[in-house]
């Protein structure tokens, strides 16, 4: 899925960058930068589909009614053998909110078997954060696999080698559907550990769901995104 993500990066980012403008106004007195969709024309403003590729279904990405979400409204990801991303680009200093936490759950697991050697390269969520120019893109990308191990994964080479991705296993199999859980990343040093330089300033954050290679029918749900200050992040 990741081969034509970003595509069309570039201009992208000049247009949200200053679109988000607009509608930066962090929860908090400027503690938090909160996404929480339960705004449906903000989230028709501020987020773009992308990544569509020939001759596979596009991912669905609609505004749902929850109750056990926290303000019972969620973003939902559905991917019937397709592939998608949604884009946005919050106006956020990570110098000084880096912690990027989010709380999600799946619903339905991308269909792998536990047999299979090899994991496609598929996922029912993952979170993208990342930054590039025309001739070069990159991105952390954190997933919820099936068969793969939790942790850091490899680096994979997409478009030619034009797009790197460093990708993190948060979660996989183990965790039961429809069970809401959290997730902590220090995004500015994930990143940074990635590529051996700072996030720039006028970042990309996406959403995705991908089951082509599979042929899975899944569902996630992400109640919320916010970026906080380090002294956010759990002790381990």
């Amino acid at each position: 899925m990741m081969r034509t993500v970003f595509r069309f990066l570039p201009a992208f980012l000049l247009l949200a960058t200053l679109a988000a403008e607009e509608f930066a106004v962090p929860r908090r007195d400027g503690r938090v930068y909160r996404i929480d969709f339960s705004d449906p024309k903000r989230f028709a403003r501020e987020w773009q589909f992308n990544g569509a590729l020939p001759m596979v279904p596009r991912t669905d990405f609609y505004l749902a009614t929850e109750p056990t979400a926290e303000d019972g409204r969620v973003l939902v990801i559905e991917a019937d053998r397709a592939s998608g991303i949604m884009m946005s680009a919050p106006a956020v200093d990570l110098d000084r909110l880096p912690i990027l936490h989010w709380r999600w759950r799946v619903v339905r697991q991308v269909g792998v078997k536990r047999r299979d050697v090899c994991e496609p390269d598929d996922q029912a969520g993952v979170v993208y954060v990342g930054d590039g120019n025309q001739l070069r893109q990159y991105c952390v990308a954190y997933r919820w696999e099936h068969n793969a191990p939790l942790g850091i994964g490899e680096l994979k080479r997409y478009k030619g080698g034009l797009l790197l991705a460093k990708c993190h296993c948060l979660r996989n199999r183990a965790t039961a559907a429809g069970e809401w859980v959290e997730e902590y990343r220090n995004v500015a040093e994930d990143f940074r550990a990635a590529f051996g330089r700072p996030l720039k300033r006028s970042f990309i954050l996406s959403v995705g769901g991908n089951s082509q290679h599979t042929q899975s029918n899944t569902r996630i749900e992400i109640d919320y995104i916010e970026f906080l200050p380090r002294t956010a992040l759990p002790t381990r």
